[in-house]
């Protein structure tokens, strides 16, 4: 149903999706397609980017939570709690779950990278930048996204020069992702903050 990737260096936070939205359950592996242009990531203003996995309605009731507030005025940390917040009183959530990556700047101007999930009771988990290595994070509905970060983006990370070397490396991991998992497309979303 989704595949989303995150990347977090010192300068700049990158996110990108696949688009394809599909109904739940999948049965029989043969995926009824909704839409193949969903985007999943959402730049909430110039520091914060949001993006999601999983159970589409649930999340974008969760995202949707910021829209109560100025986003010029959100930091990254209010946001985190607003989301997981608000992703508590959701009910309903269907099996596949909802995971939330959320990237960018943080109130003291480090990045950061935060994960939550119904997995976890929407308990944040965010991670600091670190000089000289990337955070790398992913969410998938159907699929278990750890084999393709190890096997597909973090041996790259060591030869990326520009942006453009990251974005071609989260495309060909979604693409790898969707020549298994049909409810992941090759329709790229991207989004970046610096």
């Amino acid at each position: 149903m989704s595949a989303i990737l995150a990347v977090c260096g010192e300068a700049f936070c990158a996110m990108v999706s696949d688009g394809r939205m599909v109904e739940e359950p999948v049965l029989d592996g043969k995926p009824k397609v909704i839409t193949n242009d969903l985007p999943k990531l959402r730049k909430v203003n110039k520091n914060i980017l949001v993006g999601f996995a999983g159970d589409t309605m649930t999340a974008v009731q969760i995202v949707n939570a910021l829209d109560e507030y100025d986003a010029r005025y959100l930091t990254l940390e209010k946001a985190v709690r607003v989301m997981a917040e608000k992703a508590r009183t959701v009910a309903d959530i269907r099996p596949v779950g909802v995971r939330i990556l959320v990237g960018g700047r943080g109130r003291k101007g480090g990045f950061l990278l935060t994960s939550m999930g119904s997995d976890s009771g929407f308990e944040p988990q965010t991670q600091p930048a670190r000089e000289g290595a990337y955070l790398i994070e992913g969410a998938c509905s159907h699929t278990d996204i750890g084999p393709y970060l190890e096997e597909k983006v973090k041996p790259a990370a060591a030869q990326w020069k520009s942006l453009d070397d990251v974005a071609k490396t989260l495309d060909g991991c979604i693409a790898a992702i969707a020549e298994v998992d049909k409810t992941v497309n090759t329709t790229y979303y991207r989004e970046i903050v610096m």
